[in-house]
């Protein structure tokens, strides 16, 4: 397959792989230098193309490891060369280098997400390809700087499904996350329904207690936050942090179960971040979010079942 890209074919990516972690840590890293077009003229979408082909080449032929990691860089250069040429897109020899790079330092990433000592030994020869032709920070640090949470639990399901994204990218109508497909419509719509419910009991009071548990406009604008994250996957900025009267671990813990059950057409990692965003308590307890999210609180029933508001 080519592996430079039409601007319909980098919308069309953009679109259906958003909830995937490799994408949205790959666009966070590199899309920077894109746009100051200095060394990288390569948009985060062939980057991140280019990073599956070689990762899934490595996947399918995994009796020949040693052979395709020894000649990946040079490999990846000179299809990126041919490419470029074909579809006459001009590029200095310092952009395709720097775009190489990033690839193979991508794929390094997965090798090494992977939990598998035989792709992982692999990893030192093709640093040793990066380090000989680019500086390494450029390329490493934006990279390790913006890794999503989920980055490794993405690869490692990749790697059991065996449904390889190289072989899904011939046309944008064939493009789909086997993973985290994307939500059609109607399935949205469903969530956003599922999702409001749940939350109702928001609206009430704290058991035993003559205290709401948040403000009517402060559930109003949380759930029109709810649904502006599920129709599109985008968190929406809050300038005024929301308050709830629920305990860390209850509002936490409420988050987890919309993300497994109504919510789970939004990645987990986007409701982590739709948390910290929101709500005011969040802000000082980070770590624990993203160490306790599925923690099940003490005596969590007697929440969600709280009086009704009078």
């Amino acid at each position: 397959m080519r592996r430079l890209l039409t601007t319909e074919s980098k919308r069309s990516i953009k679109e259906a792989f958003k909830g995937n972690a490799v994408f949205r840590t790959i666009d966070a890293a590199y899309k920077e230098q894109e746009v100051q077009m200095v060394t990288l003229k390569f948009s985060p979408e062939e980057i991140w193309v280019n990073c599956f082909i070689g990762f899934d080449q490595i996947l399918k032929n995994r009796d020949d490891i040693g052979e395709i990691t020894r000649s990946m860089w040079n490999d990846t250069f000179c299809e990126l060369r041919d490419d470029a040429q074909e579809a006459s897109r001009l590029f200095k020899e310092e952009e395709l280098i720097t775009a190489t790079s990033c690839i193979v330092y991508c794929i390094i990433a997965c090798m090494m997400a992977s939990d598998d000592w035989e792709l992982i030994k692999h990893t030192d020869t093709l640093m040793s390809q990066i380090a000989e032709r680019s500086e390494l920070d450029p390329i490493v640090l934006p990279f390790d700087k913006n890794i999503e949470s989920d980055f490794v639990g993405y690869i490692q399901k990749y790697i059991k499904v065996k449904e390889y994204i190289s072989g899904k990218l011939e046309s944008p109508k064939s493009y789909a996350d086997p993973i985290n497909p994307i939500a059609t419509p109607q399935e949205r719509t469903k969530a956003k329904v599922g999702v409001k419910k749940r939350l109702e009991f928001m609206k009430g009071y704290l058991p035993e207690s003559e205290m709401l548990i948040m403000p009517t406009s402060h559930f109003d604008t949380m759930i029109e936050a709810v649904e502006y994250l599920i129709e599109n996957d985008v968190v929406k900025k809050q300038e005024s942090k929301l308050h709830t009267n629920l305990k860390i671990a209850y509002l936490r813990y409420t988050f987890y179960l919309v993300y497994k059950n109504e919510g789970k057409c939004v990645p987990r990692q986007l409701w982590l971040d739709f948390l910290i965003e929101t709500f005011s308590q969040m802000q000082n307890n980070k770590d624990s979010l993203y160490n306790h999210f599925s923690d099940v609180p003490p005596d969590y029933d007697r929440f969600v079942k709280p009086k009704k508001k009078k």
